[in-house]
């Protein structure tokens, strides 16, 4: 429905006509269309960050030049719930979605990864922040081109970047999401 009329002009009748739900129904979940939004996009912040983390295991080690288009699922995730982030192109579209994906990148890197850079001082917030909106900035570039090329190919450009700069990381004890 945001793709097709954005997002202010959605209204409850519309969400439950699609849902066929009654308007009840909807009020017992949700108290206003912003609520509905909040959960949607809170589940997505999970699935970007388990997608992140799914291959890796608490205090593992990994080197960069070792990792391969299958060491992490986010680009695939992204690609199969491509009308989800598509909505990242619209500018009437869910609120605080511009956010949404470089904030979880940053969260998972701050929360998770302890990285080896190539120099010998960095600042760690600020390298952290950098990679995670270069991130979303090359993933939402690769939406903005229609997914013109494969995830596994866009995750081999996102790796040979991380080669330029980091040597390994070490995983810190998962979080559970």
């Amino acid at each position: 429905m945001v793709h097709k009329k954005g997002f202010s002009s959605v209204t409850v009748k519309d969400i439950v006509d699609f849902a066929q739900y009654n308007r009840t129904t909807f009020y017992v979940y949700y108290e206003n269309i912003c609520d509905l939004v909040e959960e949607l996009m809170d589940e997505m912040f999970e699935s970007i960050q388990h997608y992140s983390m799914s291959k890796y295991k608490s205090e593992s080690r990994v080197e960069v030049k070792e990792l391969t288009t299958n060491s992490f699922d986010l680009l695939y995730y992204i690609y199969d719930n491509r009308d989800y982030f598509t909505l990242l192109l619209l500018e009437d579209t869910l609120p605080h979605i511009h956010q949404q994906l470089p904030e979880a990148i940053f969260k998972l890197l701050k929360s998770n990864f302890d990285i080896q850079y190539g120099v010998t001082f960095v600042d760690d917030d600020t390298q952290k922040r950098y990679m995670a909106y270069g991130t979303a900035g090359l993933i939402t570039d690769w939406i903005a081109n229609n997914f013109d090329v494969t995830p596994s190919e866009m995750t081999e450009r996102l790796i040979r970047i991380l080669n330029t700069f980091a040597k390994g990381f070490v995983i810190k004890e998962i979080e559970n999401h």
